[in-house]
């Protein structure tokens, strides 16, 4: 394990919620029951005689995890034995703790008599994409760290019906879906008056862990002590009882003593999350609708139905499509949701459907499938894939149905890919563009005039290798003719063949805030592809943003790929630059220069009119509006009494080099 010397101050402040985690994980070690060692990375749990085995977590790159309250970088390896001196483990040891699995690593001495230490916490997780590894130091001193990894070989076997459920079931009208899945990402607890607790999940198995140890492809489970029974075994859909209305799962026991099964009833009710989303329970889902399984937003797109839309590809070839429902007036085949238009024929693309889609990464879409025969060797079909995406730049009425027009990314090999940006699929609460700095008290760092609706950057560094790199900044990608990258991605990968982008490859999404720390700004995009390197880990981007006054906006650079999973990208522009408060004027050719990008600005052939050469302007420069503020004042006791006579200027020049120079000017 290796861990960089540096310490700073923020790693010794720790919320009170990790503390409070720790505290409970150190509190139930001396209450354990069952400590089970493991050997070659595998460990066998002896109740139910099931064995885990981690060799797959092993990775010939290395893991690595940034601590969120230092920025230190970790690297690390588990089930490989390290031989070379590294600074907080030597060699991993696998234990099996009353449900708990951890590798815990003794390293270097610390001071004090210590040593470094790691425990390094495996969680059972069902997603396809766990959350990212988190670190979080325990000791004062700085000594112990733990490492939390979520990873589904830290969870008993999935029974087949339930490795792919959706958890939804319509009602006997089949005007309703409704959808638990949001409910099934962590087990829920009901305590009981004798201190025993009743452990259930919906949609998954209970998952197994710390004192938490449930029978297999249990779905219901009664806790007692080290007694763990087995009160209904994980159904895969919820049912609507015929006689009653009510939304129910029914779970039946493998016991074969008495008869503990159990029966969970659904009732609709909703609640509003502590960050302020409304979250629900069950919830009636109508046509063109779907609700966000990680955030609990539902998105209704009926506004954008009934009506036709015309596109023009890149190559000039005409399109129609409808969203959930196409009028008749349009030029597509009967039933047709999108179609290939000409002045002689239509080509129908896919049957029109309403059932919205939305997976656990990406955007929600509608696929229409079924279209005319595409290749008739194969007998391959034409479908259409309508991707939604945020508008972070909206339209003037975008709530009441006003639209950014589609834009065409794909029209090749039998599908037709659109990406269609919309207000009405935004969250409540965007990713933020801008934070406070953690080391200047009050300084607020802000990346918004980076956003670009119109356009994407394109990173260099990757010329050499065939490869094209496309960022936005704190939104998702602008849709883009030939980039197919899933709907909602921030940073995509693609190879370019000097005419053609292909194999796109998601780097990440906008979903997580800024950090800044100095001079330092770090702007993360997770939950990308998986990667190839280590398929147990998702591609993601971290670009970092460097004050540079020369630079204007600046371009990012590709630095390197992290173990072929993580991409860092630096980014050198002015926008993040504080003021330049003490730039001097030359009153003898009435300049301005900014040592700092070596630049001088004549204002007597810009400001005439304010005739600012003989009143001795105070100037400062503004990086992030690329602003040149000039402040001086000029007697007036006429019309200034109010201010002892003195009238005063604030003028801002700004730089607009595809215009005529724009002027804004302010007196008091």
């Amino acid at each position: 394990m290796a861990s960089s010397r540096r310490r700073t101050a923020a790693m010794q402040s720790i919320g009170s919620t990790a503390v409070l985690l720790l505290q409970l994980l150190m509190a139930t070690t001396a209450q354990s029951k069952l400590l089970v060692n493991g050997t070659d990375c595998i460990v066998r749990d002896p109740l139910y005689n099931v064995t885990f085995d981690f060799n797959a977590l092993s990775s010939d790159l290395n893991h690595h995890v940034t601590s969120e309250e230092s920025g230190e970088r970790f690297f690390f390896n588990v089930c490989d034995d390290e031989r070379q001196p590294i600074t907080l483990g030597y060699e991993p040891h696998l234990q099996l703790n009353d449900g708990r699995f951890q590798f815990s690593f003794t390293g270097e001495p610390c001071g004090n008599g210590s040593h470094y230490t790691l425990d390094i916490i495996l969680l059972c997780s069902y997603e396809r994409t766990p959350e990212d590894l988190r670190v979080i130091p325990h000791t004062p001193d700085q000594c112990r760290y733990f490492i939390f990894w979520d990873t589904p070989l830290a969870c008993q076997p999935l029974p087949t019906g339930l490795a792919n459920n959706r958890c939804t079931v319509r009602d006997g009208t089949d005007r309703h879906a409704f959808n638990l899945l949001p409910l099934a990402g962590a087990n829920h607890e009901i305590p009981l008056p004798d201190g025993s607790r009743f452990v259930l999940s919906v949609c998954k198995p209970v998952r197994y862990g710390h004192l938490t140890m449930c029978p297999p492809g249990t779905g219901v489970c009664r806790v007692n002590g080290t007694e763990y029974r087995d009160y209904g075994q994980a159904v895969a859909d919820p049912k609507v009882d015929a006689s009653t209305g009510r939304l129910v799962m029914e779970m039946r026991s493998k016991s074969a003593t008495g008869c503990p099964n159990s029966l969970i009833v659904f009732e609709g009710t909703v609640r509003t999350s502590s960050s302020g989303v409304r979250r629900s329970r069950c919830r009636d889902t109508r046509p063109c609708s779907v609700t966000n399984p990680i955030t609990g937003t539902q998105y209704d797109l009926s506004l954008l139905a009934n009506r036709t839309y015309t596109l023009i590809s890149r190559d000039n070839r005409t399109y129609e499509l409808g969203v959930c429902h196409i009028p008749a007036a349009s030029r597509c085949p009967l039933d047709a949701g999108a179609c290939e238009v000409s002045a002689k024929q239509s080509v129908g693309l896919g049957a029109i459907a309403s059932e919205l889609q939305y997976e656990t990464t990406g955007a929600p879409y509608l696929l229409y499938r079924s279209g005319a025969v595409c290749d008739a060797t194969s007998g391959r079909r034409w479908e259409t894939r309508l991707e939604f995406i945020c508008e972070t730049d909206p339209v003037e009425g975008g709530r009441t149905g006003a639209v950014v027009p589609p834009t065409v990314v794909e029209n090749g090999d039998c599908q037709l890919v659109v990406h269609f940006e919309t207000v009405l699929v935004c969250e409540p609460a965007l990713m933020a563009c801008g934070a406070y700095n953690e080391s200047t008290i009050d300084q607020y760092v802000d990346l918004t005039p980076l956003i670009d609706s119109t356009r994407n950057y394109e990173a260099r560094g990757g010329e050499a290798h065939g490869r094209r790199y496309f960022l936005n900044v704190c939104r998702p990608l602008v849709p883009q003719y030939g980039l197919s990258c899933r709907g909602g991605a921030a940073a995509c990968e693609a190879t370019f063949d000097g005419v053609t982008a292909r194999n796109e490859t998601t780097l990440g999404f906008p979903d997580v805030s800024l950090v800044v720390a100095g001079d330092t700004v770090l702007m993360k995009y997770l939950r990308g592809d998986p990667c190839p390197q280590d398929p147990v880990t998702n591609l993601s981007t971290t670009v970092e943003f460097r004050c540079q006054p020369t630079a204007g906006r600046g371009t990012p650079v590709l630095l390197e790929i992290e173990h072929g999973c993580h991409y860092r990208f630096d980014w050198a522009t002015a926008v993040i630059c504080p003021p330049e408060r003490a730039v001097p004027f030359e009153q003898s050719n009435c300049s301005v220069h900014n040592a700092a990008t070596g630049s001088w600005i004549r204002l007597d052939g810009v400001l005439e009119d304010l005739s600012p050469c003989d009143k001795r302007p105070t100037p400062s420069v503004d990086y992030r509006a690329g602003a040149l503020n000039l402040h001086y004042t000029v007697p007036d006791a006429v019309n200034c009494s109010h201010t002892n006579g003195v009238k005063t200027f604030n003028v801002t020049v700004v730089c607009a080099p595809d215009s005529s120079l724009d002027r804004a000017a302010v007196s008091t």
